[in-house]
């Protein structure tokens, strides 16, 4: 019997087939056990899915992205994968998450993303923000001229620091003179400190309601830097090929159009800064500056020399020129809402710098005083968390293949650290959406040490080797401005005509953020506020 079975087995083409079929059946099984383990190897962060080749494009507005990537964070976790017109994009909501990718693995997440418009028709890619990537010779330049120039160690040279004061003292008294224009003038105060430092350039004080024509000329390409950076702003950035589009085709030249005016702007701001300094220096008159030092270190600069030092004092004024009137702007809208928090900052200010007997005033707030200001500089961290003044920071993109928690990122995915997420998560900080400088103090009113994943400033200014080389001076100029301005004013809420207060709405806009227009009085608190007058007449 079991001969006859055996030899059925062996010649029966029915039963040899059943036996090709178990082995297929078996390589078959195999196969789909290692497709199902390579897609959970690449499967990608979760998120909403969107259209079909849209994906999420349209769920973005044009302002504030960061609260509609905020939304999706509560939802999806603070590691959120979607895509944008075909480009697969992660947007990262913890300090955890952005500290283990961008700071960790810096290598990897440090380069920028082709922005079209912004880099390439514009030509931004010239300078700092879009280099290319840290292995570019001229990425690390930049970075060594602006350790060397504004690094921590820098930023305590008693010149810059004077410097500061300096223009901080001229900002007040634009403010004494015309309280109704305090958004104008914080921008025209940091344009003319930063004039100053990258090319030894003095603002003209008397120009009036008139702009000095210098300060004209870079506040007019830095507003073309901010339009043309959003996300979502012009649709070359996300179909690339509409680059190669004629401009007579497009509709009054389209972005096309839009994209050579702003080139011809930032061209002024890269060329006449950088003609003065030259022009100083061969009068034999030029201030010490970044720029003159630049070329005094390379004696006979090449062209690509000038060009380098063109794009890095333009860089040094974009990075700062619209994030530290930001912050200040923030901080008046703040303090006419907390009323509290002003005069405990005031108390303080005036412990340490009125005199003693008199009560009188004798001098104004210097680098000095920081450390016997604790509460006033928890106010400064305190700003920066309430509005960090780039929410989304610039984007990152992956040069390599990379696997995180189980996702998979595949090389050329976008990265953006949502700054604005991270600074407003109830869990690091409780009642996110309230000012509260005593987050950043110990029991005695001491200022406690703090982790990096709840120091605003560190978080505020990005990861990475991309982290703003100039945050330390930054840092500086919103320390002193905060503490003179609480010094020196009152800040109050206005009335309308029936004497009832306007309450300001708290609201910011822009990808480099601002208070939506509101009204407060700025007042000086006594008639020592000729102590203004008095100090930069003699400085």
């Amino acid at each position: 019997m079991l001969g006859t079975y055996y030899t059925m087995m062996q010649y029966n083409p029915i039963f040899r087939l059943s036996s090709l079929q178990d082995a297929m059946l078996g390589v078959l099984c195999i196969l789909l056990i290692a497709a199902f383990l390579r897609s959970r190897r690449r499967r990608f962060a979760p998120g909403p899915t969107g259209l079909p080749f849209a994906g999420v494009a349209l769920q973005i507005s044009d302002d504030k992205q960061w609260l509609k990537f905020h939304e999706w964070i509560r939802r999806y976790g603070d590691v959120v994968g979607v895509t944008v017109m075909g480009q697969h994009t992660l947007i990262l909501g913890s300090f955890k998450a952005a500290n283990d990718l961008l700071d960790t693995q810096g290598a990897m997440y440090s380069a920028r993303p082709d922005a079209v418009m912004a880099g390439e028709l514009v030509g931004w890619n010239r300078g700092l923000g879009y280099a290319r990537g840290p292995e570019n010779p001229r990425f690390r330049e930049f970075r060594r001229l602006f350790q060397q120039f504004i690094g921590p160690r820098a930023c305590q040279d008693p010149h810059i620091l004077s410097m500061q004061e300096e223009e901080t003292h001229r900002l007040m008294l634009r403010f004494l003179d015309d309280p109704q224009n305090f958004y104008r003038h914080p921008r025209e105060s940091t344009g003319a400190l930063i004039l100053r430092l990258a090319y030894g350039y003095e603002v003209d004080q008397d120009q009036g309601q008139d702009p000095d024509p210098l300060v004209r000329v870079v506040e007019i390409a830095m507003q073309g830097f901010a339009k043309a950076s959003e996300p979502g702003a012009f649709l070359v950035d996300n179909f690339p090929v509409l680059r190669y589009v004629p401009e007579w085709l497009l509709p009054g030249g389209g972005f096309k159009a839009v994209a050579r005016r702003m080139r011809q702007e930032l061209d002024e701001m890269y060329d006449l800064p950088y003609a003065f300094v030259k022009g100083e220096m061969e009068a034999g008159r030029a201030r010490t500056s970044f720029t003159s030092s630049y070329l005094e270190e390379k004696r006979m600069p090449t062209p690509a020399d000038e060009e380098l030092i063109k794009a890095a004092a333009a860089s040094l004024y974009s990075g700062g020129a619209d994030t530290t009137p930001s912050s200040m702007t923030a901080f008046i809208l703040a303090m006419t809402l907390y009323p509290d928090i002003q005069k405990r900052a005031q108390a303080e200010l005036d412990a340490v710098l009125s005199d003693g007997s008199s009560g009188q005033w004798t001098r104004l707030p210097t680098f000095a005083d920081r450390a016997q200001l604790p509460y006033v500089n928890a106010i400064v961290l305190e700003v920066l968390r309430w509005n960090p003044a780039v929410p989304l920071g610039l984007a990152h993109r992956v040069t390599q293949d990379d696997v995180y928690r189980g996702y998979f990122i595949r090389k050329g995915t976008v990265v953006w650290a949502n700054i604005w997420s991270m600074l407003h998560d109830p869990a690091v900080f409780p009642d996110p959406h309230e000012l509260r400088p005593e987050r950043y103090l110990d029991e005695d009113g001491s200022l406690r040490e703090l982790e990096r994943y709840e120091d605003p400033s560190i978080i505020g200014f990005g990861f990475g080797r991309r982290i703003c080389p100039g945050m330390f001076f930054a840092m500086n100029s919103v320390f002193i401005g905060i503490a003179t301005m609480l010094y020196v004013f009152d800040i109050t809420k206005s009335k309308d005509d029936s004497g009832e207060e306007i309450v300001p709405e708290v609201d910011f806009q822009g990808f480099i953020s601002h208070p939506v227009p509101f009204k407060c009085q700025i007042a000086p608190r006594s008639e020592e506020a000729a102590l203004i007058r008095t100090t930069v007449g003699q400085a």
